[in-house]
C-alpha cells in the first residue's frame, strides 16, 4: 500500500523485514499470518521503495478514507497538547522547589552521616550523649540549638577537663591541628645553662608551671603507688601459697581436658552412650576396672591379648640409665609385642663399641661436659652424650690415652697402637661373642614368644644360622692350626646347617602337623633355598669381618693424633704447635667422634639386629600424652 501523504517519513525497516519473515515457507508448507503495514516515505524515493517492497512480496491494499486519517491527525495534535501541558507543570514545580532540589544531595549526605554518628553515640533509655569541639565563632549558633529543639541540653566549656585547650580554627572556620606539645624538663642545677641553651636552639618556649603543681605531690603519689604494688605482690604470694597445688595443676588439667574433648569427638556414640576401645597396661588394669563402680552408667569389658586379633602396642619400661637409648632403638623401629625389648642389650653393647673405638680419657671428659650442657636444652641427647663420654673415658684409662697422647698416663690394659694384631683379633673375638648372644636372643624370640620354629630353629637367623657361624669359625681356626676342635666337626656342622636351611619349611610343617608342606611350587622353593644358603654363608663372613673395624678405629684414633703431633713439630712447636694440637683434638672430637657413633649404629643395626630384632611394633601412647 503506497502513501498518499508524501510529506511524511517512512516507517522502520524492521517492520518490512518482519513481513518477509512471516511469509510462506515453501519447504515446510507452513502458511504465515498476514499483517498490514502503512508505509510513509517522501515522493523522491517512491520508485526505490516500490521496487523494494515488490521484491519483498508486499501486496498493495486500499488506503483508509479521509475521515479515518483526519481522526488520526486530531488524536496526534491532542496528545501533543497534553505533553506541552505536562512540561509546563514540571517546569513550575522545579521553579517552586528549586532550593529543595539543590539541597537534596547535601540533605541525603547529612542524613547518612547523622545515622553513622547516632550509631556511635552513647545513649540511655531517653537521651543520646555527644561530646565534641566547636569553633568559637560558631559557638553562639550551636547553643541556640538547645532552644530550637525540645528535650535538648547543651553544655559548653572553653577548656576540657583534662586541661587541653580548644582546637584552633582558621578564617574559614576550619580546624587547624596544633603542633605544640608541653614538656616538663627536670635536670640538675649544674647543667642549667647547657639545658637552657639547647632548648632555646630547639625552639622551646617557657610556660608557667600551674600554681597547684607541687613536686612533693609526685613523690607522695609515687610512694603510695609503691606501697600499693607491695600490697598487691603480697596478695599474689598469699594466693600462690594457698592454692599452689591448684595453680600448678592448671596447665595439666587444661591439657587433659583438651585431649579428652578431642578423644570424645573421635568416639563412637549412640543416643545414650559413648563407646571407646583401647589398650591398658596390665599393671593398671585393676585400677582401670574400678572406674565402673566409681562412675554411674559406665560399663567396662576387658579382654586378654590372646582374645583379640589386633596386634597390641608395646610399652617400653627401662631403668633410667638405659632409657635414653630407647630413642636410638626407635630409629630402627619400636619392638613388637611378642619380642624382647632390645634397649638394655643395645645400650650396653653400644657403649662398649663406642669406648673400644674412641678410648680417650681427655676427649671422653669433653663429651661428658658437653652432655651436661646439652641436657639443659635436650635431655635425651644430653644423656646419650654423657654415657658415651663415660665409656670413652673408661677405655681411655684402659688404653692410657689422654687427648691423644699415650705418655701422660699409664695404660691399665693395652696400648692399641703398639699391639695392632692383638687389637684386631680381640675385636673379632668380641664381635663373635656379640653375634652368639644375638643369635640366642633371636632364637628365644622366634621359638618361645612368636611360636615360629621354622625360622627359630631352621632359619638362617635361627639355630641353623648359629650352627653355620660356629662351623665357619671352627674351620677357619683349624686351617690356621690354632683351633682346639677338629675341622671335621666344623664340616659336619656346616653340612647339617645347610640341610636345615634348605629343608626348613617341610621339616617344620611336619613337626607342627601341617599337611601343607610348601607355600609355593617345590622347584621354586628349593631354588630359593639354595640362594638362602649362599646368602647365609656370605652374611656370616661379612658379619665377622665387620667387627675388625672396632680394632681399626682404636688404632686409627691414636694415629690421627700422631699426624697432628708431627705437624706441630714441623712448625717448630711452642705456641703455634700447641694451637695445632688443640685444633687436632677439636677435629678428632668432632669428626671422628661422629664417625665412630655412626659405625657403632651400623654394627648394631645390620650385624646384630638382623639376627634377633624386627622392630615392626608400635609404641603405646597414653591419652595423657
Amino acid at each position: 500500500m503506497k502513501n498518499k501523504y508524501p510529506d511524511q517519513e517512512m516507517t522502520s525497516k524492521n517492520q518490512m523485514l518482519n513481513n518477509k519473515d512471516k511469509k510462506v515457507d515453501s519447504r515446510s508448507n507452513i502458511q504465515a499470518d498476514d499483517e498490514s503495514y502503512l508505509l510513509i516515505y517522501p515522493k523522491k524515493v517512491k520508485e526505490d521503495v516500490s521496487r523494494s517492497i515488490n521484491t519483498l512480496g508486499f501486496l498493495d491494499k486500499d488506503t483508509p478514507d479521509d475521515s479515518s486519517m483526519n481522526s488520526m491527525d486530531y488524536e496526534k495534535s491532542s496528545t501533543i497538547e497534553k505533553l506541552d501541558e505536562i512540561s509546563k507543570k514540571t517546569e513550575n514545580l522545579k521553579s517552586d522547589n528549586k532550593e529543595i532540589l539543590d539541597n537534596l544531595p547535601y540533605t541525603l549526605d547529612y542524613n547518612n552521616k547523622a545515622k553513622e554518628l547516632k550509631n556511635n553515640m552513647a545513649h540511655g533509655s531517653e537521651y543520646f550523649y555527644l561530646s565534641g569541639k566547636v569553633p568559637e565563632s560558631k559557638l553562639g549558633d550551636f547553643e541556640k540549638l538547645g532552644k530550637k529543639y525540645p528535650n535538648t541540653l547543651i553544655s559548653s566549656k572553653y577548656e576540657s577537663q583534662d586541661g587541653e585547650s580548644p582546637p584552633k580554627t582558621n578564617k574559614n572556620n576550619q580546624y587547624v591541628k596544633s603542633n605544640e606539645e608541653n614538656y616538663l624538663l627536670i635536670y640538675p642545677k649544674q647543667v642549667r645553662e647547657d639545658v637552657s641553651r639547647s632548648i632555646n636552639t630547639l625552639g622551646f618556649i617557657d610556660k608557667d608551671i600551674p600554681k597547684d603543681f607541687l613536686i612533693d605531690s609526685i613523690d607522695d603519689e609515687r610512694f603510695k603507688t609503691s606501697q600499693r604494688l607491695d600490697e598487691v605482690t603480697k596478695e599474689i604470694r598469699n594466693i600462690n601459697g594457698n592454692y599452689q597445688d591448684l595453680l600448678e595443676n592448671i596447665p595439666y588439667s587444661l591439657d587433659y581436658s583438651e585431649k579428652a574433648n578431642n578423644l570424645k569427638n573421635d568416639m563412637a556414640h549412640g543416643s545414650d552412650y559413648f563407646y571407646l576401645s583401647g589398650w591398658v597396661p596390665e599393671s593398671k588394669l585393676e585400677s582401670f576396672q574400678k572406674l565402673e563402680s566409681k562412675h554411674k552408667n559406665t560399663l567396662i569389658n576387658s579382654k586378654e591379648v590372646s582374645e583379640v586379633s589386633e596386634q597390641p602396642p608395646t610399652r617400653l619400661k627401662n631403668n633410667p640409665f638405659v632409657k635414653p637409648f630407647e630413642y636410638m632403638v626407635n630409629m630402627y623401629g619400636p619392638p613388637s609385642y611378642n619380642e624382647i625389648d632390645p634397649t638394655p642389650f643395645f645400650a650396653i653393647t653400644y657403649m662398649l663399641l663406642y669406648g673400644l673405638m674412641f678410648g680417650d680419657l681427655g676427649q671422653g671428659l669433653v663429651f661428658l661436659g658437653l652432655g651436661f650442657w646439652l641436657s639443659k636444652k635436650n635431655e635425651t641427647f644430653g644423656a646419650l652424650l654423657k654415657r658415651i663420654g663415660i665409656s670413652a673415658s673408661v677405655f681411655g684409662l684402659m688404653y692410657g690415652s689422654f687427648f691423644g697422647r699415650e705418655d701422660l698416663i699409664p695404660a691399665l690394659l693395652i696400648k692399641p697402637f703398639d699391639n695392632i694384631m692383638t687389637v684386631l683379633i680381640a675385636s673379632v673375638a668380641f664381635g663373635v661373642t656379640l653375634m652368639v648372644i644375638s643369635y640366642i636372643i633371636g632364637i628365644y624370640n622366634k621359638v618361645h614368644l612368636q611360636k615360629n620354629i621354622e625360622e627359630g630353629i631352621f632359619g638362617k637367623e635361627g639355630l641353623a644360622g648359629l650352627m653355620m657361624m660356629t662351623a665357619f669359625i671352627i674351620i677357619v681356626l683349624a686351617i690356621v692350626n690354632i683351633g682346639p676342635i677338629p675341622k671335621t666337626i666344623g664340616l659336619i656342622l656346616l653340612i647339617l646347617s645347610i640341610v636345615m636351611i634348605i629343608f626348613k619349611q617341610p621339616i617344620a610343617r611336619k613337626l607342627e602337623g601341617n599337611k601343607r608342606l610348601y607355600d609355593q611350587a617345590k622347584g621354586d622353593y628349593y631354588l630359593e633355598g639354595s640362594f638362602s644358603v649362599i646368602e647365609a654363608l656370605l652374611s656370616v663372613f661379612s658379619n665377622l669381618v665387620s667387627f675388625t673395624r672396632v680394632g681399626a678405629f682404636a688404632i686409627n684414633h691414636v694415629g690421627l693424633y700422631m699426624a697432628f703431633e708431627v705437624m706441630a713439630k714441623l712448625i717448630g712447636g711452642g705456641v703455634k704447635g700447641f694451637i695445632i694440637l688443640v685444633i687436632g683434638n677439636i677435629f678428632i672430637i668432632g669428626l671422628e667422634g661422629m664417625i665412630v657413633g655412626i659405625q657403632g649404629l651400623r654394627l648394631e643395626f645390620y650385624e646384630m639386629f638382623s639376627k634377633y630384632y624386627e622392630g615392626n611394633g608400635r609404641l603405646f601412647r597414653p591419652i595423657s600424652k
